[in-house]
């Protein structure tokens, strides 16, 4: 059943990005002993990935509730599609252009003077990316985010009572970060995401977040 989740991922990724009907070189060559061979213009990977994250923030306006950051932790499936190859190599996941796209769920929590907050969240990054050398690149895009569920229910302060369970933080972060690739599959990532959005209307403070991750990407089209 795993496997034909990766696989389906892995079909609707490369369906999601428009190229399919484009990534066959129109100079498919042929040795004469056979039947043509047409090289890949793009590779395919696809594999797990966990990392850590910290939370950017402040408190709400006129409020002092002692708001900051504070650390959590994700994991989730990625799925990289890396287009053409570079002169002098036959590889075709060794072009300069890719896109990844991810599946993640995020644990995140802000420190609070009454209470920390904890919230259990969804992450799906949408990166283009630029691999400025083999195992490096530079990457840019949207990430989707929201909140399944949050706690505590409320906070009180003063007299105010905040009901944090109805903390959805929904919001499309920019994000912006570098990543390595090793040419067995190993991935390191750093990345920033700014937050557009605030946490909710009845607590408007924006939330921003710094990434670290590892994981291992498996060639499925190569």
């Amino acid at each position: 059943m795993v496997r034909r989740f990766m696989l389906s991922f892995a079909a609707l990724f490369v369906a999601a990005c428009g190229f399919a009907q484009d990534l066959v070189p129109v100079n498919p060559t042929n040795t004469g002993d056979g039947p043509t061979i047409v090289p890949k213009s793009f590779a395919l990977t696809l594999g797990p990935k966990v990392g850590i994250n910290y939370l950017l923030a402040g408190d709400p306006d006129e409020l002092n509730l002692g708001i900051g950051g504070n650390i959590g932790f994700s994991g989730g499936l990625a799925a990289n599609v890396r287009f053409g190859k570079r002169p002098l190599t036959k590889f075709a996941d060794t072009g300069r252009f890719g896109v990844q796209l991810e599946a993640l769920y995020s644990m995140r929590s802000l420190k609070s003077d009454i209470e920390n907050i904890s919230m259990n969240c969804y992450e799906i990054p949408l990166l283009f990316q630029w691999w400025f050398v083999r195992d490096f690149c530079i990457e840019v895009g949207p990430t989707f985010t929201g909140a399944f569920s949050t706690s505590p229910k409320e906070l009180k302060y003063n007299n105010t009572i905040f009901q944090t369970e109805k903390i959805k933080g929904n919001d499309v972060m920019l994000t912006i970060g570098a990543e390595y690739k090793s040419q067995k599959g190993f991935t390191a990532g750093l990345r920033y995401n700014l937050g557009n959005s605030d946490l909710a209307g009845n607590f408007p403070t924006k939330v921003s977040t710094i990434s670290f991750s590892i994981g291992w990407l498996f060639s499925i089209v190569k």
